[in-house]
C-alpha cells in the first residue's frame, strides 16, 4: 500500500485487539488469534532480556569429575597399554597439525587414528576412557597456565590445537593476562571431551557425554556465544549472533527435551527484530506448555512481540 493510502485510511483502521491482525500474512492470523488469550489475561507487555538456561545437576557433574580424576590416578598402579599410548601420541600429532592448518597431515592422521582406535579397543574401553581423562587433565592445567601468562605451550597445542587462539578470538578470555576467563572448569572439561570424541570417532556408549555435561556446554555457549567479526556492522552482527544462537538452542533441544525450546527461539527472534516469528514461537510454547514454569513470561513476551509486530514494516 502506498504511503498516501495508508495515511488516508488511518482513521478507518480497526481498534483494540483486532488491530494486531492488520496487514499480517495469512499464515500469521492463527498465531495472533492464539495470542489474544494471553493479551486478555496479562495486561503487561514485557520485552525478553535473557535466554532460559539449561540446568545441570551439580551432583551428577561432580560424580563425572571424580570418576575422571580417579581414572587418572589409577595410571600409576596400572599403566596404559602400548597401543593406547600410541593412540594418545597420534591424537597429540593431530593437535599440532590442526593448529598449523596442515590439511594433508590431518587427513593422513585421521586414517591412522581410526586404525589405532581399533587396536586400542582390544584392551577395553576403560583404558581409552583413562587416556581421555589423562589428556583432559593435562589440557585443563595448560589452559590455566595460558590464562595467567598468555603463553600457549606445546602441550596445549598438542592437546587442544588452536584452542588458545579461539579463547581470545571468541572473547572467552578477555583483557590482558591474566585474562578474565569466562569458561568454567566443567565447561572446559566438556569442551575437551567433545573434541577428543570427534577426533577419535569414539562418541557412543561409555564415551558419550552425559546429559548434564551437554547442558553445561550449551549453557556456556548461550551465555558467551563467539564474538562476531569487527568488520560486521551492527545489523550484520545481530543477524550473525541470532543465527548462531538459534542453531545452538535447536541442538540443545534435540538432546534435552526439558529445555523450553520455542520460548528460547522467541527470545532470540525478538532480540534480532524478527517480531512476527517471535510471536509464533511464544505462541507455540504456550500451546505446548500452557501451565509450565515459563508460562507467565511467555505471555508477557508474546504481548510485547504482538505490539512490536504492528509498528514494524511488513
Amino acid at each position: 500500500m502506498a504511503k498516501s493510502d495508508r495515511s488516508a485510511s488511518r482513521d478507518s483502521k480497526p481498534r483494540g485487539f483486532s488491530r494486531h491482525l492488520e496487514g499480517w500474512q495469512p499464515g500469521l492470523v492463527a498465531v495472533a488469534v492464539a495470542g489474544i488469550t494471553a493479551l486478555l489475561a496479562v495486561p503487561r507487555s514485557v520485552e525478553p532480556r535473557e535466554l532460559p538456561r539449561p540446568i545441570a545437576d551439580a551432583r551428577e557433574l561432580r560424580h563425572v569429575e571424580l570418576t575422571d580424576d580417579a581414572a587418572v590416578r589409577a595410571i600409576s598402579r596400572s599403566p596404559l597399554d602400548a597401543d593406547v599410548r600410541a593412540l594418545g601420541s597420534l591424537l597429540r600429532a593431530f593437535g599440532k597439525a590442526d593448529a598449523t592448518r596442515d590439511d594433508a597431515m590431518l587427513a593422513q592422521l585421521r586414517s591412522r587414528i581410526s586404525l589405532a582406535v581399533l587396536g586400542a579397543k582390544t584392551h577395553g574401553d576403560e583404558q581409552l576412557l583413562t587416556l581421555r581423562a589423562f589428556q583432559m587433565q593435562s589440557f585443563v592445567q595448560e589452559v590455566r597456565h595460558f590464562v595467567v601468562t598468555g603463553e600457549s605451550s606445546s602441550e596445549l597445542v598438542e592437546l587442544g590445537g588452536s584452542f588458545s587462539d579461539a579463547l581470545l578470538r571468541y572473547g572467552w578470555c578477555e583483557g590482558p593476562h591474566p585474562c578474565v576467563m569466562h569458561m568454567g572448569e566443567h565447561a572446559l572439561r566438556v569442551m575437551f571431551k567433545r573434541r577428543w570424541n570427534e577426533i577419535s570417532g569414539l562418541t557412543e556408549g561409555p564415551f558419550a557425554l552425559k546429559l548434564d555435561e551437554q547442558r553445561v556446554f550449551y549453557d556456556f555457549l548461550l551465555q558467551h556465544p563467539p564474538q562476531s567479526s569487527d568488520r560486521l556492522d551492527e545489523t550484520q552482527r545481530s543477524t550473525f549472533n541470532g543465527a548462531y544462537l538459534l542453531r545452538k538452542v535447536d541442538e540443545l533441544a534435540a538432546l534435552d527435551p526439558a529445555y523450553p525450546h520455542m520460548f528460547a527461539r522467541g527470545v532470540i527472534q525478538f532480540r534480532t527484530g524478527d517480531f512476527r516469528r517471535a510471536t509464533q514461537s511464544f505462541s507455540a510454547h504456550l500451546d505446548a506448555s500452557p501451565d509450565g514454569p515459563w508460562t507467565l513470561r511467555a505471555q508477557n513476551h508474546l504481548r510485547a512481540a504482538l505490539e512490536r509486530s504492528t509498528v514494524e514494516p511488513p
